[in-house]
């Protein structure tokens, strides 16, 4: 049996640890929600059956957004691995993502709410379908819960700095 001198402690916890595993998901999840907006891109832009000038519109408007959307996965990737390695610029995407997405979700929300009733098949609709409104409130909540998870990881980070902080400055007062 070893003695308590032999053993070996196990390696201290890093501040952003507990937040580690929820920000990997929610990269992944903003990773595969772009992965489908490339594909769906690529469908509408040059699989589907019909060819019309719509077709070369979606490929020319689609395109710039496409290549945003490919640096944003390399983005991920880099951020994941800096999550994994244990850095705090892993939480930046995800605060960008977050911000952002519950911005325009809010904008696009206000547009699509103030609409007029309007009639369709025969029927007055009031506002826009329920599909659209449940993903409207769910791109707003993983904007807000990426914002929580990131301000929270990037607090413990601060947190430990401080207290590494003073530990270091109170080995120099005892030292003087």
């Amino acid at each position: 049996m070893p003695s308590a001198s032999v053993a070996t402690d196990p390696p201290p916890a890093r501040p952003g640890d507990r937040w580690r595993v929820p920000g990997l998901v929610l990269l992944g999840t903003w990773s595969a929600l772009f992965v489908v907006a490339i594909g769906l891109w690529v469908f509408a832009a040059f699989l589907s059956g019909t060819d019309t000038a719509d077709r070369g519109l979606v490929r020319i408007v689609g395109a710039p957004f496409v290549l945003v959307a490919v640096g944003l996965l390399w983005w991920a990737w880099w951020s994941s691995r800096a999550l994994r390695e244990g850095r705090r610029e892993g939480w930046t995407l995800l605060l960008v993502l977050g911000g952002v997405s519950v911005a325009q979700t809010i904008l696009t929300a206000r547009t699509l709410l103030a609409t007029s009733p309007g009639t369709a098949n025969g029927t007055t609709t009031s506002g826009p379908p329920r599909e659209v409104v449940g993903g409207l409130l769910a791109v707003i909540a993983l904007g807000l819960v990426s914002v929580v998870v990131a301000v929270l990881a990037r607090r413990s980070w601060a947190a430990a700095d401080a207290a590494d902080d003073t530990a270091s400055t109170d080995d120099v007062s005892d030292r003087g």
